[in-house]
């Protein structure tokens, strides 16, 4: 369960939240959450999806490059699951591979594949983020991508089980037979907290927490370029 302790921190928490949910009333999300599966948007969908988890990868060493000790071991206590993987279940790269290769991505082939443009200017965007702001914008602007995932803090459910859903209805493929959203709709529960620690040990400061907000508020900003695409690569319109 996320706390917080002490009212600003409450407070910022709750903007946070509020920030997180705002993302599904947005025209961008509403697009993406219209948008019914073909196979072959699947697949479009689940290569550039894969592409994102590298990028994710690419992010959260630049942001772990520069905080302080113990965040560093934070995030690599966060980041060990997603690169190596953890209790049999492979790492996250891999898992985006294999739940493309289940919509009809040939084995090997991923290696050949390339983000869009539009992915690619997102992922440009965000690494400019995560190297470019002092750490705790950088660290929100990468954390707040967890939170969307999050049913914890996504009312109704976060984006990856929605989309996990609707992709059981349109091909009918089970939600647990899905390999990368059956693990994120999970794991993001547990990420989601690694912001919060962080608020608990170095948001103190009214400058502090601005930074936080401020990072959170551009990095959604990219998401939502982001996930418009998606829905196209989704309903097969790119």
């Amino acid at each position: 369960m996320l706390m917080a302790v002490d009212a600003s921190i409450d407070d910022l928490h709750a903007n946070l939240v509020e920030l997180a949910n705002a993302q599904f009333e947005s025209p961008q999300y509403r697009k993406l959450l219209a948008a019914h599966y073909t196979r072959e948007g699947a697949l479009a969908f689940e290569v550039q999806r894969t592409h994102f988890v590298k990028n994710r990868r690419d992010c959260w060493g630049f942001v772990q490059g520069a905080a302080p000790l113990e965040v560093k071991r934070l995030i690599w206590k966060h980041e060990q699951e997603e690169l190596m993987g953890a209790a049999g279940v492979p790492d996250h790269v891999t898992l985006g591979i294999q739940e493309a290769e289940l919509v009809g991505l040939g084995p090997g082939e991923f290696e050949r594949t390339k983000p869009t443009d539009t992915a690619q200017a997102c992922f440009w965007a965000w690494i400019h983020l995560a190297k470019s702001r002092p750490w705790l914008e950088a660290i929100a602007a990468s954390s707040i991508l967890e939170w969307v995932v999050s049913d914890e803090v996504i009312r109704g459910g976060g984006i990856v089980r929605r989309l996990g859903e609707r992709m059981q209805q349109d091909l009918g493929i089970p939600f647990r037979d899905q390999p990368t959203n059956a693990v994120h709709v999970v794991a993001d529960i547990e990420h989601a907290n690694l912001l919060l620690e962080v608020m608990e040990r170095y948001t103190q400061t009214e400058d502090a927490r601005q930074a936080i907000l401020r990072g959170a508020r551009d990095s959604l900003a990219i998401e939502r370029v982001f996930r418009a695409h998606m829905g196209e690569l989704i309903a097969g319109a790119c």
